[in-house]
């Protein structure tokens, strides 16, 4: 990911072809943060969660906006495994039509936050 100074914000859009389905992606990167949102043309903000550095064990995630249940956990865990790689704090809205796309959304988050 590009350089981050202090004061400096960087977005990049996105999207990717799922058979169907379109995703589009947007990514919002500051100094210490990143914000990303996955969804479809509707453009909906259904869920947020946010993931930061714990002072023991895994990172600490809590659910912001949303529904808490098993997608909400998907989420969870998801942005867990994009801060231990980015070292930042992660606020991830990830709103898809199928939770077979999550794999798939990951592997490309994990791509594009990690490019050095």
């Amino acid at each position: 990911m590009d350089e981050i100074t202090p004061n400096t914000m960087n977005i990049r859009e996105f999207q990717s072809q799922e058979g169907p389905i379109t995703l589009y992606y947007q990514l919002l990167s500051l100094a210490g943060s990143v914000y990303v949102w996955v969804g479809t043309e509707d453009a909906k903000l259904g869920s947020l969660v946010a993931a930061f550095t714990s002072r023991v064990g895994p990172p600490a995630t809590s659910s912001l906006l949303g529904p808490v249940g098993e997608g909400s956990q998907r989420v969870s865990s998801m942005a867990q495994r994009l801060q231990e790689r980015v070292r930042k704090q992660v606020l991830l809205s990830v709103n898809v039509p199928s939770d077979e796309l999550m794999v798939g959304v990951e592997q490309r988050l994990l791509e594009e936050l990690c490019v050095a």
